[in-house]
């Protein structure tokens, strides 16, 4: 069975302050008299559901299209965190081996993605530190960021992004269970950008 976690995207959704808005615009109508529809859309590259590339806060790094395809798939683990604030406590009873993606169900998952919270839960640096010293392949969250909406340094993205482990974020996590899935969330096949929006879905197992 597949589980679509992805946000839809509309003029609706939710982006990050500064960040460009969704739209869409008609391009060709039939209802006009032209042969076809055709849609212009227009959106950020962190808009709705998507996945940031090292480039995001790395002039150098690597971007959505340097990574291998397969770094977007692959078991799942999604572990629910009911603190205010994910620490690496909670995790080290847990198993967690070399090449995992964790996504993190939380509180965030009340987020409708058309209403910002106000407050969030998010990761802490102590927990980046150590998936990163796990050797985890993806970590991804139920919100718009991993680190707090009030950060102005993003530490969170650059431990992990530093270590090259992207971040899934804004996922749909309020009707998964936890447990350990197969995940696919493929960006588009943008050159050089430094994120994009993914449908991911997870798969049962």
């Amino acid at each position: 069975m597949f589980i679509d976690i992805s946000r839809q995207l509309d003029e609706n959704i939710y982006v990050y302050e500064g960040d460009p808005v969704f739209r869409t615009s008609s391009v060709c109508s039939i209802a006009d008299g032209d042969d076809c529809n055709v849609t212009a859309i227009s959106f950020g590259s962190h808009t709705g559901t998507h996945i940031d590339a090292p480039k995001h806060f790395f002039k150098d790094g690597k971007s959505i299209t340097d990574f291998p395809i397969d770094a977007f798939c692959g078991k799942a683990k999604v572990i629910e965190i009911k603190d205010n604030i994910i620490n690496a406590s909670v995790l080290k009873s847990l198993e967690i081996s070399e090449n995992d993606i964790i996504l993190f169900k939380t509180e965030n998952s009340v987020f409708d993605g058309i209403t910002p919270l106000k407050k969030s839960v998010y990761i802490s640096t102590d927990t980046a530190e150590y998936l990163v010293g796990k050797k985890i392949k993806l970590v991804g969250i139920d919100y718009i960021s991993a680190d707090s909406t009030t950060s102005h340094d993003y530490p969170v993205h650059n431990i992990f992004l530093g270590n090259n482990i992207p971040i899934l974020e804004n996922i749909k996590l309020s009707d998964v269970k936890p447990g350990i899935y197969k995940l696919y969330c493929f960006p588009l096949f943008i050159k050089n950008c430094d994120a994009s929006p993914v449908r991911a879905v997870l798969e049962t197992i």
